[in-house]
């Protein structure tokens, strides 16, 4: 029988070195798996096992690195480490993507070829493509490695204008991008884990940020001959994919896991977006919102009504919160959005249903 893996890919911009000389550069890191659900299965179990052996515990199914970094401040890889001696047996391999360039021999990059064509300097070039990392990374996966063996991709959520990786890999059918993907995907939360493994890694033993240092980090851990490590660089080859070739945003509307559950603010009185938005993380319905995802395999976004109506569908979800959210989510369905009201409540009652 067929294998059909199961791909799950998350990114991330990092500085490197000390003043005066500091660069930037990209890390994305892909997680494979054979069976998705055994791994999944496993995941919930090392997650458990792995806090519990420092005393730590939590409502909250899936995990990404920031969530351990506060339950057990300055000792996260004490938890990511055991965590990964566990769950190594169900993984298939681990492709770490980064991209760095030398100004010398790349002293600017061409984009938008086909429209109103302009150049960057490689450092603005990757802080441009930052956000869009997630995409080149499943690119080169994909050629690569042959997509008829691939049953699912997820990727955590992504920005970019169009480029000639995603005209490519916007045909593959098992392509699914997810909102919030390290708060809910196990395979995207356990790319996650690993990129800030790797990060702390090479700060800490100041290795370099290329194919051997990287390879070297992973050497002495238990997943070590599972690492492959892939340089994006600054050849014409990678760069002709990268750039992109005009200016229009990707439109990843029907690439999105679904349900999708739409937060919105309830504009609290003297409390800022971004303030409700980090209180909402920390409170209990945050957990209880995780685990549905996990469970219903969707993902959420902070409701923007200048561009989340036409991002709606059928089954998705309005989460509300209070007053301001239920007036808003009767407004939306008088005007014909077919979004289904959910309160906290419901939620932890859908939730711990499917717990037990």
């Amino acid at each position: 029988m067929r294998v059909r893996y199961a791909i799950g890919i998350d990114s991330v911009k990092i500085e490197l070195g000390s003043p005066p000389r500091v660069f930037e550069g990209l890390l994305g890191i892909a997680v494979t798996c054979k069976e998705e659900e055994s791994f999944v299965s496993l995941y919930r179990e090392c997650m458990r096992k792995s806090l519990e052996a420092k005393g730590l515990k939590t409502n909250r199914i899936v995990l990404k690195a920031y969530d351990i970094s506060r339950l057990a401040p300055e000792h996260e890889d004490e938890v990511i480490i055991p965590f990964f001696d566990c769950l190594t047996k169900e993984i298939e391999r681990i492709d770490i993507y980064y991209t760095r360039y030398n100004p010398k021999k790349l002293p600017s990059v061409s984009i938008f070829g086909r429209d109103r064509p302009t150049t960057k300097n490689p450092v603005e070039f990757v802080r441009m493509i930052a956000n869009a990392y997630p995409h080149y990374c499943g690119y080169w996966y994909l050629n690569k490695y042959s997509s008829k063996e691939v049953s699912k991709m997820y990727l955590d959520h992504f920005e970019s204008c169009h480029t000639p990786a995603w005209d490519s890999m916007s045909q593959f059918k098992g392509l699914c991008v997810v909102y919030k993907g390290s708060n809910c995907n196990c395979l995207i939360s356990s790319a996650d884990l690993l990129i800030r493994l790797t990060t702390t890694e090479v700060k800490k033993r100041n290795e370099d940020f290329n194919v051997e240092g990287l390879k070297k980090i992973h050497s002495d851990f238990s997943w070590a001959k599972k690492v492959i490590v892939h340089e994006l660089g600054g050849s014409t080859q990678i760069l002709k994919f990268m750039a992109p070739i005009n200016r229009r945003q990707i439109d990843l509307t029907p690439y999105i896991a679904r349900p999708l559950v739409f937060v919105p603010t309830e504009s609290l009185a003297g409390v800022p977006t971004k303030e409700e938005r980090d209180l909402f993380e920390n409170l209990p319905v945050f957990d209880d919102l995780s685990n549905f995802l996990f469970f219903n395999k969707g993902s959420f976004k902070y409701f923007r009504p200048s561009e989340d109506v036409r991002m709606s569908g059928e089954g998705d979800y309005f989460l509300l919160l209070g007053p301001n959210s239920e007036k808003l989510y009767r407004y939306l369905k008088k005007c014909g959005l077919k979004l289904k009201g959910i309160t906290p409540e419901r939620l932890r009652e859908k939730t711990r249903k499917s717990i037990n």
